[in-house]
């Protein structure tokens, strides 16, 4: 430690001396304010490459890779640097000079509600009392989750690589400590307030009952289903439920346990049912969050696949996949024809003729037409409609768009209910004819009624991040479990994990983009274990902040789609496709493998676990697998003509070339520009995840580096 203080002391003698101040007064300095202050740090790496500091007065963000890598929760530090707004919150960067005057110091967080999180709180350490997530018995993953506490509502962010991804997320009430923070990018910047909770021991709960485990819906039939869960000590087994959040019928198992089963029966086919679930030891009760589960519908779930371009059928297990090449505009018209009642749409981007025509068709012969759009994107079918069809809009936000692709038809229709779902916008000819998209329908009332609820959600104009996780999420239609999730809600991407993570044999992927971490290292450690292999296609693989350097690297078998004619559009996931003693799946919809479907745009998402689907888009991947062949020139650039090493490093990272390097920057995960160099040969101190923007005379590249 004295090494330590002497080298940044010596640092300090270097640099010119600002008047010191405290943080408040500091704060209203505004940006490009040099100043000088002293705080307590309230973080360490749980946070990643950010520390907070705070005073008796106020708090402030500080940030500089090159220098806080060192700097721990409980340090007395003395910093100067300039101010900066990055997205909303106020921060310190580069930092000029720091000192470390104390260590093993505490911070009593202060009591507040969430109104009170703002710029009032900003970076300070604050804890709310009797917070509920909304999401309670799920996991944790990065991105927001939302609460309430005594009627008022808040937000945290789990970063990636938190302490706290893939945790239970607490049912019943809790204390919650965390770092009052923002990040927007409103001008003003006037929302965006959230919560950094650091690790579980900001995640306070009370009482001698605790739920160790989600419940879990089981056994769904159209008259009853099963829910199961586990908690800390023995006790009773109870729940109260029915069809509103009011709730008013209870049943109570008895027993005394810890892993719990109750099972409604009497129910009605295709009905969402409200339950709390409890359990009681006579000393103490736990309750878990008010859930949405479904009963079966009696509709006869039949499932569609069509893909519009040529597929393998000679890896078919006896249903042949259907490319119906310039088939996708007819076809989807096709099924609103259908439509007796309603037809309900949802799509990003459209300009096809002949589906105008059809909703047209439909309007006109008194078929209740909604339709939901972007508004960022031309639209330009929108003018070939009826002028009294009602169109909705999200308004053009940086944050996200409206990105789903789906119909409802005759959602309350036991027989005639349908959803569309799959890739594909209704473009003409890009979606619709020339890139490489895949479609599904659905003949099922109870998921039906699920799109309904989303549908109505943004409906009323809640869109992103605004709306809440309010549908059931597993379906049983004809035997098969479909399961359904909507973003940003419902954290899609952990359950994309968790389906990544239920591979036995085979898994394969095509996708417009991938650009998640945490699902680039679930694909790797996956396609490492014994028996398992991994194959994948992204189309935007040179992109920034792509993941296929960084599965190349790690020997997982990926091809680029990039230089091909038409765009490789799809975002499906399918596992174990041929091992029927497995659980063959697909996962399709509208959801890219980004951290913006995640949390911030509209998207939806099937997860469908049945070997004859699973095999049907094994069809179309295998077809495109062979088109790829073996590497094609952007693995030739990456393998061959630039290589990083060692990749993950312990800090010093060499580039090999064949070219000619003529600058490397060097970015943090987040985005943040930290250095430039000249030199194949890089290092960085601290750990984490960077990206290298690398400028050869043949171009420039964009890699993912990792440092240990």
């Amino acid at each position: 430690m004295k090494k330590r203080i002497l080298l940044i002391f010596t640092l300090v003698l270097s640099v010119v001396l600002v008047a010191q101040t405290d943080i408040s007064t500091a704060r209203s300095q505004g940006v490009g304010a040099t100043v000088t202050i002293t705080g307590i740090v309230t973080n360490g790496d749980e946070l990643g490459l950010i520390r907070y500091i705070e005073d008796s007065t106020a708090g402030l963000a500080l940030y500089d890779p090159n220098i806080l890598g060192g700097v721990i929760f409980g340090d007395e530090v003395t910093v100067s640097g300039i101010l900066v707004d990055y997205n909303g919150l106020l921060e310190m960067t580069p930092i000029n000079s720091i000192i470390t005057n104390t260590i093993g110091n505490s911070v009593i967080p202060q009591l507040i509600t969430p109104i009170q999180v703002g710029e009032a709180t900003e970076s300070e350490l604050i804890q709310i009392d009797n917070v509920i997530f909304n999401n309670g018995g799920s996991s944790f993953t990065s991105g927001t989750h939302d609460f309430t506490s005594n009627g008022e509502t808040g937000r945290v962010y789990i970063k990636i690589g938190s302490p706290l991804e893939n945790t239970l997320v607490p049912m019943g009430s809790i204390t919650l400590v965390g770092i009052s923070s923002q990040f927007t990018f409103s001008s003003p910047a006037n929302d965006g307030y959230q919560i950094l909770p650091r690790d579980s021991a900001d995640i306070i709960q009370s009482g001698g009952i605790i739920f160790t485990s989600p419940i879990v819906q089981t056994n769904i039939t159209t008259s009853s289903f099963d829910l199961s869960w586990n908690v800390s000590t023995n006790s009773t087994t109870n729940c109260n439920y029915g069809t509103t959040t009011a709730l008013g019928t209870s049943v109570n198992n008895g027993g005394n346990t810890t892993a719990h089963t109750i099972s409604l029966t009497g129910l009605s086919a295709a009905t969402f049912y409200y339950v709390e679930s409890y359990s009681v030891d006579g000393m103490d009760t736990a309750f878990s969050n008010i859930g949405i589960y479904s009963t079966a519908s009696n509709s006869s779930g039949i499932i569609r696949p069509y893909f519009n371009h040529s597929v393998d059928n000679s890896f078919s297990n006896g249903v042949d996949a259907q490319d119906i090449g310039s088939g996708f505009a007819d076809t989807i018209a096709a099924y609103m024809n259908l439509a007796q009642t309603s037809l309900d749409i949802c799509v990003y981007n459209a300009s096809s003729s002949i589906i105008a025509s059809a909703i047209n068709a439909a309007y006109n012969r008194g078929v209740a037409v909604r339709y939901i759009a972007d508004d960022d994107v031309l639209n330009s079918m929108h003018s070939l409609l009826d002028p009294n069809i009602s169109i909705i809009y999200r308004d053009p936000s940086p944050a996200g768009i409206m990105h789903n692709k789906f119909i409802i038809v005759d959602a309350n229709s036991t027989n005639n209910s349908w959803i569309l779902g799959g890739s594909t916008n209704w473009t003409t000819p890009s979606n619709l004819l020339n890139d490489y998209n895949n479609m599904i329908f659905i003949q099922d009332e109870a998921i039906a009624k699920a799109y309904t609820l989303e549908f109505e959600e943004m409906w009323g104009g809640l869109f992103g991040y605004n709306k809440s996780d309010n549908t059931p999420h597993k379906f049983m239609t004809d035997g098969k479990l479909i399961e359904v999730y909507f973003s940003p809600s419902d954290q899609t991407t952990s359950h994309i994990l968790k389906t990544i993570e239920s591979v036995e044999s085979t898994l394969e992927f095509g996708l417009l983009s991938f650009t998640r971490d945490d699902l680039g290292q679930s694909v790797i450690d996956k396609d490492i274990e014994f028996g398992v292999t991994a194959r994948g296609i992204i189309e935007q693989a040179n992109g920034n902040g792509s993941e296929f350097a960084t599965l190349s690297a790690a020997s997982v078998d990926v091809r680029s789609h990039t230089g091909v004619t038409h765009v490789f559009h799809h975002k499906y996931l399918i596992v174990d496709a041929n091992n029927l003693t497995s659980d063959p799946t697909v996962l399709t919809g509208s959801h890219n493998w980004s951290n913006n479907a995640e949390d911030n745009s509209d998207e939806n998402t099937l997860i469908i676990h049945d070997e004859t689907i699973a095999n049907i888009y094994l069809q179309e991947f295998e077809k495109r697998w062979g088109e790829l062949g073996c590497a094609n020139a952007i693995d030739e650039f990456i393998n061959i003509e630039l290589s990083i090493f060692p990749n993950p490093s312990a800090g010093i990272i060499n580039i090999t070339s064949d070219l000619k390097i003529n600058q490397i920057n060097v970015y943090s995960a987040d985005g943040k520009y930290l250095l430039t160099s000249e030199s194949k040969k890089i290092e960085i101190a601290i750990k984490g995840i960077y990206f290298l923007k690398i400028m050869t005379d043949n171009g420039t590249t964009i890699r993912k580096v990792i440092v240990k």
